[in-house]
């Protein structure tokens, strides 16, 4: 009986000791990580276009942009957007205006002073002829009468008035330099805010004419002139209503500003001519619109999306695997866009590339 105890008290030992060895043996062996798997991208055939994105206004046809001929402050604005005017209406008015009428009383007794000196030494004159009075006494008035028209004109000329132009209207065409009219009739599109400061560049007031209608677009400013550069007057875009999205219209871009088309510089607006005609199915004035103009189109070419492509000091190039594993590939890229990079040479159709 004893026997028979110990033979199974050693089995019970052995059978533990076993058990135990295992467990050990399998907690030293640690769980693998899974090894992280690099995105692959393949060059891929296409086409790529570049837009350029505009929001603007259904307008009258812009028929005269109006101007101040002197710099200054603009202190008064006598016409709004929408308001019909007439030829030579007066539209707004400079602060130097004011100044000018002001100083008009103190300007003519100048002038006048100097007037009267010269009419004086005239009057002498004839009379000195009348009396038959001698050569050099007359000579001496003559030359007395030449100074007086030069401190004339001198005075003249000090105060910006031509001495061949009579003063009236020398001194009305200074405060008329300070005044903006109307040269033709029409509806204003634009006009200067009071306070602002302009000068003879900026666009004071554009007057339209409300039977015919354009499209004026603004340029976006935070592009300076990256898009506008790539753009021409005469060139076409795709124009949609934003009130009406399945209403699609081409139109013709018919002014950009200077040194890109024929506008002023300041006018930082694209004139687009729709070639539709209005009406209540297309579009009026006043609708708000977004101008779509194609900057560049290359059909059928190589493409791989931005993030497959690399740039590091002046290289452009991808990774490739080859016969010895990974490898940079140099590439040249063309058009580019937030979903493509246009390949110009250095891989192939179908080619798989390795992404960061």
């Amino acid at each position: 009986m004893i026997r028979k105890f110990l033979a199974l008290s050693i089995v019970i030992a052995i059978l533990l000791a076993g058990c135990g060895t295992q467990t050990v043996a399998n907690e030293a062996t640690p769980t693998p990580l899974p090894t992280p798997v690099k995105p692959t991208f393949t060059v891929q055939r296409g086409d790529i276009t570049i837009d350029a994105k505009l929001t603007g206004r259904v307008s009258p046809l812009a028929l005269q942009t109006v101007y101040f001929q002197i710099s200054g402050q603009v202190s008064e604005v006598l016409a709004n957007v929408n308001d019909v005017v007439t030829k030579g209406q007066l539209l707004g008015e400079l602060s130097q205006a004011r100044d000018i009428k002001a100083k008009a009383d103190e300007t003519q007794h100048t002038i006048r002073r100097a007037q009267i000196k010269y009419e004086i030494a005239q009057l002498t004159l004839d009379q000195l002829k009348s009396q038959g009075r001698s050569l050099d006494e007359i000579k001496i008035q003559e030359l007395q009468v030449e100074l007086a028209k030069m401190d004339l004109d001198e005075t003249l000329t000090s105060l910006g008035i031509d001495p061949n132009t009579p003063v009236a209207e020398s001194i009305d065409a200074q405060i008329a330099q300070a005044r903006a009219f109307a040269p033709a009739d029409g509806t204003i599109i634009s006009a200067v805010n009071v306070g602002r400061s302009v000068s003879p560049t900026t666009p004071a007031f554009v007057i339209g004419d409300p039977n015919k209608l354009e499209v004026i677009a603004e340029l976006d400013a935070s592009k300076g002139d990256n898009e506008v550069k790539q753009m021409f007057e005469g060139m076409s875009v795709t124009v949609a209503l934003d009130s009406k999205t399945t209403v699609k219209l081409n139109g013709t871009i018919r002014q950009l500003p200077s040194p890109f088309g024929t506008g002023v510089s300041d006018d930082r607006v694209v004139h687009i001519v729709l070639n539709t005609p209005p009406s209540a199915d297309t579009y009026q004035a006043g609708d708000k619109v977004t101008v779509t103009v194609q900057l560049a189109s290359h059909q059928k070419i190589l493409w791989l999306p931005p993030e497959a492509v690399r740039s590091v000091g002046g290289r452009t190039f991808v990774i490739i695997n080859s016969d010895t594993g990974p490898k940079r590939a140099d590439i040249e890229i063309g058009l580019q866009t937030r979903d493509r990079v246009e390949i110009v040479s250095g891989l192939t159709e179908g080619q798989v590339v390795y992404g960061p």
